[in-house]
């Protein structure tokens, strides 16, 4: 899609964003890399981190080791900062940008597979905020089931859900700063109430570690962590820094990412780890929120229920912004606001289903998307490899220039070897997985029970991407009459 010429992008908040997936004009440029902390922290503090944290204890891990593991995933949102450094250089998108890696028609692929991860989550994450208004409509002692409270619910999460993401980038940025106060006062009220419950000596025996033996646990706990947490998240990193000067410098754009990121992200998976020592395991896995609801101290629950709606409707914000914009980049001839309906219009009739005809469904889901990590990770592996052979410079109308005259054309517009190393990298990460929908025969056989795909995807499509640029550039050393292969630096 071409952009908009420069007197027609608006990006102010409250007014409709103008832009879809074209270049941000210089003169539009605009913002401070501090931003990007709000964002984050306001996207990751969500319910969800609050579930892995548990997990972690349920798989046998004691404090330490979960809140280890914990840690590690906070750090790791130094690569979604590094994801968000190409924002300022490219003037547009993530899944716009990845068209240099993998040819403005080859990069249909990963556009098409991270649209559709992020309309699932959209769909879980508003039938959990549906769960979280029906828990304080009872609270209020209003109704807290039925096909009517449950329809009102589902009304009040889509106007809350997508609102804002109509607007734009300006009003999601300037609403998840002030979420960002609401949920921290929040999070910190609820900690409060949980500290003085919890077992710090809690140590699970090993026979109940869910792999043999402490590493392949804590490698499995790893890689579920980082499949809820920083791979969730890399295919939408640019997306909120493109609007940044263009001389805006990389290392604040990751600093304030990792920042905003890693702490709601430690802060909501260490509440997790804390709540897992000593609240009833049953009664979690039937009903999480009311579990803890009922494990915390009464002042303490609308504090709890304000985190879980407003964590799910921030994390939201992002899914439904960039969902629209990997459709955008997928050349549908629709303007942004018309990608963002069309999300929420697919993303409700899943909730419905969920809600009202299949229950079970919303497990399901999770557990599908939860292997989004298989494509996603070797994704983020080549499009971080692009970005650093390419020393973070693009040709940014050739982005989107869709013509054989684009520099990012290669071989009928696509890259062949960036796309032979993103299905390499989720071959391999699909035999290495140990999840809820998919255990491979390797995991228990060779890797003690670990799952292993959080490391094996990435590295394995990175490393082959990387093979591919180098022979590019060798056959171009050869062929000295033959131009230099577009787009490797």
């Amino acid at each position: 899609m071409a952009s908009a010429s420069g007197n027609q992008q608006v990006d102010r908040v409250f007014q409709v964003e103008t832009e879809g997936i074209g270049i941000i004009a210089p003169a539009h440029r605009h913002g401070h890399p501090r931003e990007l902390f709000f964002v984050w922290f306001a996207a990751v503090l969500t319910f969800t981190g609050v579930v892995i944290g548990q997990l972690l204890t349920a798989l046998g891990l004691d404090v330490a080791q979960a809140l280890g593991v914990a840690l590690l995933c906070s750090l790791s949102f130094a690569i979604l900062g590094w994801v968000a450094a190409s924002g300022p250089r490219a003037g547009t998108v993530t899944l716009t940008i990845s068209r240099a890696a993998f040819g403005v028609r080859g990069n249909a692929v990963p556009a098409l597979l991270s649209w559709l991860s992020a309309v699932g989550w959209e769909a879980v994450t508003m039938v959990l905020t549906v769960f979280a208004l029906l828990s304080l409509s009872q609270l209020a002692g209003g109704p807290s089931g039925g096909v009517a409270a449950t329809a009102a619910a589902l009304v009040v999460t889509i106007a809350l859900t997508y609102i804002v993401p109509l607007f734009g980038h300006a009003t999601v940025v300037a609403m998840q700063r002030v979420l960002a106060y609401a949920l921290a006062v929040s999070g910190i009220l609820v900690l409060v109430a949980v500290l003085p419950h919890v077992n710090w000596h809690y140590a699970p025996p090993p026979k109940d570690l869910a792999a043999k033996g402490v590493v392949p646990t804590v490698l499995l706990a790893l890689s579920i962590g980082l499949a809820s947490t920083v791979w969730g998240w890399t295919n939408f990193a640019a997306d909120y820094s493109r609007y940044l000067p263009a001389s805006t410098r990389p290392g604040p754009v990751v600093v304030y990412t990792l920042l905003g990121g890693g702490i709601a992200s430690f802060v909501v998976m260490g509440l997790g780890i804390l709540l897992g020592t000593f609240i009833n395991p049953q009664a979690y896995a039937k009903d999480p929120v009311l579990a803890i609801a009922h494990a915390v101290p009464a002042w303490a629950v609308v504090p709890f229920l304000v985190v879980v709606i407003l964590g799910d409707i921030t994390a939201n914000y992002l899914n439904s912004y960039s969902s629209g914009m990997s459709f955008l980049s997928l050349n549908i001839p629709l303007r942004r606001y018309q990608a963002v309906l069309v999300d929420a219009t697919i993303a409700t009739l899943v909730s419905l289903y969920a809600l009202f005809v299949s229950p079970g469904f919303q497990n399901f889901m999770e557990n599908f998307l939860s292997l989004n990590v298989i494509v996603i990770g070797p994704w983020t592996a080549v499009y971080l490899v692009q970005h650093w052979a390419s020393r973070g410079r693009y040709d940014a109308p050739a982005l989107v220039d869709r013509t054989p005259a684009s520099r990012y054309w290669y071989a009928g517009g696509v890259h062949w070897g960036a796309l032979a190393a993103l299905f390499a990298g989720a071959f391999a990460a699909f035999w290495t997985v140990n999840s809820a929908l998919w255990v491979s025969p390797l995991s228990p056989r060779w890797f003690a029970g670990a799952d292993l795909s959080a490391y094996v995807g990435p590295l394995v499509g990175g490393l082959l991407y990387f093979a591919a640029l180098r022979l590019g550039r060798r056959a171009a050393a050869l062929a000295p009459a033959l131009e230099e292969a577009p787009g490797q630096g």
